[in-house]
């Protein structure tokens, strides 16, 4: 397979549009809302009168036309009523701020209980989510400006994170180690989701056996020295992905998987950190055990920066113990739960924690991603989502952005797969 590279011309481009929309909509406000509430009403009644004239021409179902007809009238309600219609997104968005407030509020308890350094720093967050919620909710059809002028800064933001890709790739020898920038990201609704997207397009596309499947990897001196794996399978959790990585052909992935410590829907349990020393073996488990398709991008480093993803390791190990899953702790039969039957497939060690911020994990915040950003972080990755959730998506966005780059560190793209059509 072939994947076409992000040209210097593509980066400076898509800049000056996130960009120049974002300008737009922060000096002429009100003239956008109108803009946007003409093109999507009149755009929802179009899809609507489309599919049902289809509807009507193939016999479709009753249903369907219903839903169609739905459609049509509900476009037409949104072009005669624009306040109604353009009040639902301050709505959204104080939904999307008071779900951010409550999970950093959960995490700030977390790293109470655990006597994390900077804690306070997210219950500060925490209350500034939850004020921007209550300013959005109180009077949603006042706030609607706000929102555009909230939305046109992101834009803006957004479009300096490929200017900046864009300078960095024209003069690659100026951006050597120092440290983490901040690097704006796709909300969570759309990155959450971006792993499994790419899942059902690839799906369609390759024949499905244990093989390693190129993306056109680029041609440079460079060898892969950490490799950065990104999972998805075709269930309600495993849509979202998981996250781990390969230093030195050894597999460093952190989770909850510890049955008995889940609680709070399996969001919330003991930290539990595994290390496998044979690559290959844990590839072939997750796709041929676990039925999941793995995006595997391969990162070529410095000795510099070798040096610091080993103390980065050492560190989160300083406070890691030995946990034993059940099948270490009684051999004599087989246990079906995910950590045994890991144990048994590629001789996993697990490791919990005394104390520190990996204690406990949270599947919104102190999660498999955190932990991988944590250690690429010593390399001078500049992934850091100022709302402070990363997902797996949003780590793909970045990778596969950064594959696509000439001059970037990533320079391998692999997939691994078993799905059979």
């Amino acid at each position: 397979m072939k994947e076409k590279y992000m040209s210097r011309i593509s980066l400076f481009s898509n800049a000056l549009i996130f960009i120049g929309v974002g300008i737009t909509l922060i000096c002429i406000p009100t003239t956008s809302v109108e803009i946007f509430h003409l093109v999507v009403s009149l755009l929802i009644t179009l899809l609507g009168f489309i599919s049902f004239i289809f509807n009507i021409i193939k016999a479709k179902k009753k249903r369907n036309i219903l839903i169609s007809l739905s459609t049509i009238i509900i476009g037409a309600f949104f072009y005669s009523k624009p306040n109604t219609f353009l009040s639902l997104f301050p709505l959204i968005f104080g939904l999307y701020m008071l779900i951010n407030g409550i999970i950093k509020l959960i995490t700030y308890l977390i790293y109470k209980e655990e006597k994390v350094h900077g804690s306070y720093t997210t219950l500060i967050a925490s209350f500034v989510d939850f004020f921007f919620c209550f300013i959005m909710v109180a009077n949603p059809q006042e706030n609607i400006k706000t929102l555009t002028i909230i939305l046109g800064i992101y834009l803006i933001l957004f479009g300096i994170t490929y200017l900046y890709d864009f300078i960095k790739d024209l003069y690659p020898k100026f951006f050597s180690y120092k440290k983490r920038r901040l690097r704006l990201t796709l909300p969570i609704f759309i990155s959450v989701m971006i792993p499994y997207s790419v899942y059902t397009k690839i799906n369609n596309i390759l024949e499905k056996y244990v093989t390693p499947v190129h993306i056109n990897n680029k041609n440079t001196s460079g060898k892969v020295d950490l490799e950065i794996f990104i999972h998805v399978k075709n269930t309600t959790v495993g849509k979202f992905g998981h996250a781990d990585l390969c230093f030195e052909n050894k597999v460093y992935s952190y989770g909850c998987y510890d049955d008995a410590s889940k609680k709070l829907f399996e969001a919330i349990g003991d930290g539990t950190f595994f290390t496998i020393n044979n690559k290959d073996k844990y590839l072939k488990f997750c796709t041929s055990h676990s039925n999941k398709t793995i995006f595997c991008f391969g990162v070529t480093l410095t000795d510099k920066q070798k040096e610091r993803i080993k103390k980065e390791l050492e560190k989160i190990n300083e406070y890691a113990y030995r946990w034993l899953c059940q099948q270490e702790l009684d051999n004599s039969k087989k246990y079906d739960d995910y950590a045994s039957i890991l144990y048994r497939y590629t001789k996993a060690k697990f490791y919990k924690f005394y104390k520190g911020k990996w204690k406990t994990y949270f599947l919104l915040s102190t999660n498999c991603v955190k932990l991988v950003d944590k250690v690429l972080g010593a390399t001078g990755s500049d992934l850091l989502k100022l709302n402070g959730i990363i997902t797996p998506g949003a780590y793909y966005n970045y990778l596969n952005k950064e594959f696509k780059r000439q001059n970037s560190s990533v320079i391998t793209k692999t997939i691994y797969t078993n799905i059979k059509k």
